[in-house]
C-alpha cells in the first residue's frame, strides 16, 4: 500500500511540473497616478494662494512673498544681523490658523534654543528664522508645504493646513 502512495505521489508530483503557470507581476501605470497627485497639488496652492491673498488684504500689516514661497511681515531679506545656517539661535513662536485661532501658544511653545539646521523644524519656520534680526518679531504666512505637509503635526495641525506663525528672535550667536 505504502508503494502505491508513493508511486501516485510521485507520478502527480512530475504531472504537475508539466503545467508551469508562470504568474508575472502586476503592473500599474504610475504616470496616471502622479498626473492626479501633481493636479491635486496645484489645485491646493492655488486655494491656499486666495486665502493668503485673503488674509492679507484685510491685515494691517504689510507682507513680502520670499523667494521660498511663504509671506513675512517684514522686508524679508538677510541682513549681517540675521541668523545663517549653523548659528545659534533663541527663539519663540505661536502658531494660528487663518482665522487667527491660536493652536499651539507662545507659552505652550517655550523658548526654544537651537542650532539652524541641527533641529527638526517646519521648513518655512527655519527660513523665516534667517529673516528676523535679533530683537524683532514677524509674521510668516506658510503654506501648508512648508508648514506640515500632507501629514499634519499628527497633533493639533492637520494635514495640508496652510498656518500662520508669529516668531520673535530672542538671540542670535554666530558660529
Amino acid at each position: 500500500m505504502k508503494k502505491i502512495t508513493l508511486v501516485a505521489f510521485a507520478v502527480l508530483a512530475l504531472s504537475s511540473c508539466d503545467k508551469k503557470v508562470v504568474q508575472y507581476p502586476i503592473s500599474y501605470s504610475n504616470d496616471d497616478f502622479m498626473k492626479r497627485s501633481q493636479e491635486r497639488g496645484k489645485l491646493l496652492h492655488q486655494e491656499e494662494l486666495q486665502w493668503f491673498d485673503e488674509y492679507i488684504k484685510t491685515s494691517n500689516q504689510k507682507f513680502v512673498k520670499t523667494s521660498s514661497g511663504f509671506w513675512i511681515s517684514n522686508s524679508g531679506e538677510k541682513t549681517p544681523q540675521t541668523a545663517n545656517k549653523g548659528d545659534y539661535i533663541e527663539f519663540e513662536y505661536q502658531v494660528t490658523d487663518l482665522k487667527n485661532n491660536i493652536i499651539y501658544s507662545f507659552q505652550e511653545n517655550g523658548i526654544k534654543k537651537a542650532i539652524l539646521g541641527k533641529i527638526d523644524l517646519a521648513r518655512g519656520l527655519h527660513a523665516g528664522l534667517q529673516l528676523i534680526p535679533e530683537g524683532e518679531t514677524a509674521k510668516l504666512l506658510l503654506p501648508s508645504f512648508l508648514g506640515y505637509g500632507g501629514y499634519g503635526d499628527e497633533g493639533k495641525i492637520g494635514p495640508n493646513e496652510p498656518i500662520i506663525m508669529d516668531v520673535k528672535v530672542l538671540k542670535i550667536r554666530k558660529h
